[in-house]
């Protein structure tokens, strides 16, 4: 049977502004064992593998101040079926706020088709990101998502092909989006078709899954979109997608019933005729909502399986520098 993909609008949990979109929240069931698969050895080694192929491993260091990563960028591989010309306009057609919603059913759509899928079953979120920002989805809702330096400059073309990248955490950890295939020929005819729609204001998001253990985002889809909008100059959106799991959260009747003898006596006072500020009754209505908000809170993961062993690992790492020369890491410094 076929994964079940079940998506609805989300409006964040206990820990984000009530009522606010998210994007979509996705229930994922009957989902077959993930082809693209994270592995661990002793808690610090991890691999990334798509079927057979090995995409890339990382070690975090003694002190937990960052992560190396090993990249093999293997030729570019379509995961998810092609973003069309038709759909492409279509969605221009639609007015912002609605093209960033159908480009999110777009991808949990075309996640329900691909062979190469890192969902499993449980809740995901797929939020749109504007480049403008940054994104994290551990610091409730502030946005950690490093921005990539436009113009197609050399500190990008080095990062795009380095096969050996160290991501400093630094205090607020690093962000950082990484491709995973190697980078097709500036002119080749996708790139060259996407740099003329990010011309044109029309480049969909990039589709990207954020990693815990590397505290960074990898694209699981639109490679040659990155690509484009580095070329010209044009800010990307990116799609991000997050398993998390819920935790319940327990009301305090004592609190609750305080604030809302608060309310009444502030509801009195307006009936009475009495002047209240505001921005004060603007607070008291934020602070009635935050008190009755039972929403569960949300832990987000990244899910793997601890049956990687180390020397094997680092046995596939030490064959890796040997074959690349024993490259030096490309430093990206953390937020």
């Amino acid at each position: 049977m076929a994964i079940n993909i079940h998506y609805q609008d989300d409006t964040g949990d206990h820990e984000r502004d009530y009522e606010q979109w998210r994007g979509l929240l996705l229930n994922v069931s009957n989902a077959p064992k993930p082809a693209l698969r994270l592995r661990t050895a002793a808690g610090k080694r991890m691999r990334l593998d798509a079927g057979d192929l090995p995409l890339l491993w990382a070690e975090i260091d003694e002190g937990y101040s960052g992560v190396s990563v090993y990249r093999n960028l293997p030729q570019h591989q379509e995961w998810l079926p092609a973003i069309s010309s038709t759909e492409v306009q279509h969605i221009a057609s639609a007015t912002s706020g609605q093209q960033k919603k159908l480009w999110l059913k777009h991808f949990a759509q075309a996640l329900r088709k691909v062979d190469i899928c890192c969902l499993s079953d449980g809740l995901w979120s797929l939020e749109y990101c504007d480049g403008s920002q940054v994104y994290h989805p551990h610091w409730r809702g502030k946005h950690r998502l490093r921005d990539w330096h436009l113009g197609g400059g050399e500190e990008d073309a080095q990062l795009l092909h380095a096969p050996v990248v160290y991501l400093d955490w630094c205090m607020s950890g690093n962000g950082q989006v990484l491709n995973v295939f190697a980078p097709q020929h500036r002119d080749s005819g996708r790139v060259k078709w996407w740099r003329k729609l990010a011309r044109a204001g029309q480049l969909p998001p990039i589709l990207v899954w954020y990693i815990h253990g590397l505290n960074a985002y990898l694209i699981l889809d639109g490679h040659d979109r990155l690509q484009a909008s580095l070329l010209e100059g044009v800010r990307p959106g990116f799609a991000v997608l997050t398993s998390f799991y819920e935790v319940a959260v327990q009301g305090d009747p004592r609190r609750e019933q305080a604030i809302l003898h608060q309310v009444n006596l502030v509801a009195e006072r307006i009936a009475q005729g009495i002047h209240i500020n505001p921005d004060s009754f603007a607070g008291m209505q934020k602070l009635l909502a935050q008190a009755f908000d039972h929403r569960p809170m949300r832990r987000f993961i990244t899910r793997s399986t601890a049956n990687l062993q180390p020397q094997l690992w680092q046995d596939e790492v030490s064959a890796f520098m040997h074959q690349q020369g024993k490259p030096e890491a490309f430093y990206v410094e953390g937020l």
